[in-house]
């Protein structure tokens, strides 16, 4: 685990099965008094606020950053690079059970020893935590577990521990659930090791993280099931911020939504706008059964878009003032989350938490704590690097837009940020996607973004960048 207090956020880090989540720390004004942020941030204007103003000054916004064909060989790339990324149909067929059984007791270990509130404002205390250890019922998993591979059938939460119940380090953040760890949508692949005690909550390995999922939410299929689902053409990509599946063709039975980026295998209907996708659903058995779906042929693609800055500005803005959602709580993304499925609608495949997306692409710049402002805002003398390049610092991270008047600007999601009042700072909470100046933050103790900047990286193949040392 590591730990980090960046400008007032506090950062919790725990590679599986914990994703990266950024938080306001009292510091920041969470747990105090604080203003919320105006429509336009500091330093921006309505024109601002729409992807047209940024392609419109970017030199080549489509320009092909990777084709199509050599998108495979990226995303084996960023697999290898990063090591997060699994692929659950080339799981072996059984796991260690003191694997599966470690991580859910580490789990459970590490929440317990904080002091959270439960929704009733009480402390979670022993009582409660031995509770759910009783129903994990871990002391049952065998030496050797094995993989049993399933499909999500409906959208579903991943939590950190097996329950519904909601902990909080603050009775003033209650939209921060410590217990949650992810959401994933319709079609996911991923492995079952584990049930609790009454066969409701499933210890499950995802792609991008693992932790308990609703045992309603999947259906089990075999290894040669899910490999055709994940490969099958043709296939569309959703491209709206939530697409609206239905079950017939008139599109009046609504049966749920897929978010931005997710594939499914398609066919045409002979009806003009609508389009059948195949999903899978939870038979009686607790099988996968793959069905038919209908969505708007406007919210899809036919197969990935094409890698363009115009189409990554587009589908960023898709999400402009769409709610920050904790570990995507309440259906909506963090700041991670907003990056993955952007780019996810090119085919492009990046890790879930922030630090491991840091890790992608092309280095343009590392920064150290000495590099002066000047040197940074150098990098972003280079126009061409809008929508392509991903901003890290510790904790956040964001989508390079390009500069107006020297002054560089993203956009990304974001809880809010300090800013100098007198003497004292004041706390803006934003909680939305917004465009912002890299000066964000400036005049606080903290300093701007811009000065607190770690990485500047292409999203585009090759690894070499200048590093911008202490002056």
């Amino acid at each position: 685990m590591k730990r980090f207090l960046v400008g007032g956020i506090v950062c919790v880090l725990l590679m599986l099965p914990f994703l990266s989540s950024c938080v306001i720390s009292k510091t920041g004004g969470e747990d105090g008094f604080h203003y919320p942020a105006p429509a336009l941030l500091p330093g921006t204007t309505s024109a601002m606020n729409t992807p047209g103003f940024w392609i419109g000054i970017h030199p080549d916004p489509d320009r092909v950053v990777i084709p199509a064909e050599d998108l495979e060989a990226f995303n084996r790339t960023i697999r290898k690079e990063t090591g997060v990324i699994q692929d659950p149909s080339s799981f072996p067929e059984t796991f260690q059970g003191s694997r599966i059984s470690g991580a859910a007791q580490g789990s459970l270990r590490f929440i317990s020893s904080r002091n959270y509130f439960r929704q009733d404002g009480t402390r979670a205390d022993a009582e409660f935590f031995s509770g759910i250890q009783e129903q994990m019922n871990l002391s049952s998993i065998p030496e050797e577990v094995p993989a049993r591979l399933a499909l999500v059938t409906s959208y579903t939460h991943q939590r950190i521990l097996p329950t519904d119940e909601e902990l909080y380090s603050s009775m003033k953040s209650t939209d921060l659930d410590r217990l949650q760890n992810s959401a994933y949508d319709i079609g996911t692949p991923l492995a079952v090791f584990h049930a609790t005690r009454d066969g409701r909550w499933l210890y499950t390995i995802t792609p991008l993280s693992e932790g308990w999922i609703k045992a309603e939410h999947v259906g089990y299929c075999t290894r040669e099931q899910m490999v055709h689902y994940l490969n099958a053409e043709p296939f569309v990509v959703t491209t709206g911020s939530k697409t609206d599946l239905f079950l017939d063709q008139g599109l009046r039975r609504h049966h749920a939504y897929a978010r931005m980026g997710c594939r499914f295998p398609s066919r045409d209907t002979g009806s003009p706008g609508v389009i059948e996708a195949l999903l899978p659903f939870r038979n009686e058995e607790g099988k996968c059964v793959l069905k038919g779906a209908f969505v708007m042929a406007g919210q899809v693609s036919r197969g990935y878009l094409p890698y363009t800055p115009r189409t990554i500005i587009l589908q960023a803005f898709k999400l402009l003032h769409a709610p920050y959602g904790w570990g995507d709580m309440h259906g909506e993304q963090d700041c991670s989350r907003f990056i993955q499925v952007v780019f996810s609608t090119v085919g492009i495949q990046l890790p879930r938490n922030s630090l491991q997306q840091a890790k992608v692409g092309r280095l343009i710049a590392a920064f150290t704590r000495e590099s002066d402002a000047q040197k940074r805002l150098d990098v972003f003398s280079d126009a061409s690097l809008g929508g392509t390049c991903i901003l890290h610092m510790s904790g956040h991270i964001m989508l390079f837009l390009g500069s107006v008047g020297g002054v560089p600007y993203a956009i990304h999601d974001m809880r809010g940020y300090s800013e100098p009042d007198g003497k004292a700072e004041r706390f803006r909470m934003v909680n939305r996607v917004v465009v912002s100046t890299l000066h964000l933050g400036e005049g606080t103790k903290t300093g701007a973004y811009l000065n607190r900047l770690v990485t500047v990286r292409a999203v585009e193949n090759g690894s070499s960048g200048r590093k911008l040392a202490s002056p």
